[in-house]
This record gives structure tokens, sequence and C-alpha cells, in this order.
């Protein structure tokens, strides 16, 4: 069974069930800390979306297809022997899941960051990755900031086409509108929704004490 914002938000709130009335009060009548978690909560599931593993992503993946881009500035390197491929994302693209080239012994379910000392060794084609050890880097077209999925490698001569690619959407979000979270990360978006909750409520409190602090010091002087 699946599980909607709302309960995803309820079992959240009782993971900080301490004084809930009192954290309510501070909240103030204009927002709640419920209408507070349903706030927060997109950018809770994103963040821990980028921390999932696999096996736990996996439940979120979509299935789509990649539109492939041809290279130019130096990147086509037709002539050499393991050669380097490179996809446009999907607009919505958020987080990878897993993507394998039919060529490829292995799906990769990770990327590697263009900062990276893996990525300096991809620009040299031998030193790169390869069928049996296929590598995948996320970069920004320079013209238009696009996202691009950047594949390491084929042999020369092989069809460039991918076998499967997943992905999870920037907006598959927990709501009450139909797009429930699966049970299996349940927990998971719980748990981290109750931290953040629980900053906002130590925020709050820490602001109520300055305030009646500012009080007192006030009626002394009166």
């Amino acid at each position: 069974m699946s599980k909607s914002a709302t309960d995803i938000i309820t079992k959240a709130l009782t993971l900080i069930d301490e004084k809930l009335t009192e954290f309510e009060e501070l909240a103030s009548t204009e927002m709640s800390i419920s209408d507070m978690a349903a706030e927060i909560l997109p950018d809770v599931a994103r963040d821990l979306i980028k921390e999932l593993p696999y096996e736990l992503k996996r439940y979120l993946a979509t299935p789509a297809t990649l539109v492939p881009e041809a290279l130019t500035g130096g990147e086509d390197q037709s002539n050499y022997t393991k050669q380097k491929l490179a996809f446009t994302a999907p607009v919505d693209f958020w987080e990878l899941v897993s993507l394998r080239l039919t060529v490829w012994a292995i799906p990769v379910t990770e990327y590697i960051l263009i900062g990276s000392p893996e990525y300096a060794r991809q620009s040299n084609p031998f030193t790169r990755g390869g069928t049996q050890h296929p590598m995948v880097a996320l970069s920004n077209k320079a013209a238009t900031d696009d996202l691009r999925i950047e594949c390491f490698s084929i042999i020369s001569g092989d069809a460039a086409t991918v076998a499967t690619f997943e992905y999870v959407s920037f907006d598959n979000v927990p709501d009450d509108a139909g797009n429930d979270w699966p049970d299996e990360i349940f927990d998971e978006i719980t748990k981290a929704l109750s931290s953040e909750l629980n900053i906002i409520k130590g925020r709050l409190q820490e602001g109520a004490i300055q305030g009646e602090s500012a009080v007192a010091a006030i009626e002394q002087h009166v």
C-alpha cells in the first residue's frame, strides 16, 4: 500500500510528538506545523532521493528514451577505439536510477561528477571506462544549460543504442492528488521530514525564549 503526503506528514508529526500542542502555538495561527510540513515536504523528498541507494531509488523509477547528441568541439572521437556518447536528459530529470547501453555488460546506477578525477580520466579514450566497466556523468550544455548524460564508452562500430534508462522525475514528490510513495520508502521520508521539523521546532522555541527575555527586560525598565 502506497502512502500519500498526508500519511507521511501524520507519521512525521508523531515522531516529534513530545509537545506538539506547544509547537502548534509557537508556529502561530497563520501557519500550523502541519502546514509547514506540507510546505517543506517536496524539498525534503527531493533531497532524500539524492541520498537513496539504488535498492530504494528504483521504487521511484520512470522509464524513458534518450535523445542522442551530435558531439562537437573535440568530443567527436570517431577514429578512436573507445568512444564517448552523450544524450539529452529528460526535462524533468532529477536523479539517475539505471542506464545501460546495449553493448554494456552491466548497467550503471550511479554517475560521476564532472569535477572528479574519474571524470578527468574519461577525456582520454585509453583510460576511460569500457563496456565491462562503463561510466556515466552528468553535465550541462554550454549553449542552453540543458542537462546532458555522458556515457563512456562503446567500441568503434558498436550500435550506440540504449537498452534501459530509468530516472526519478523532479516532479515525483508525494502529494494528496494521486502521487503516492511506496511503503518501502515510508520510513526514510518520514524520518527525513521529522528531522527538518525538529530543526524548525528548535528555532521557533529559541525565538520564543528570546522574545520572552526581551519583554522581561523592557518590563524591568518601565
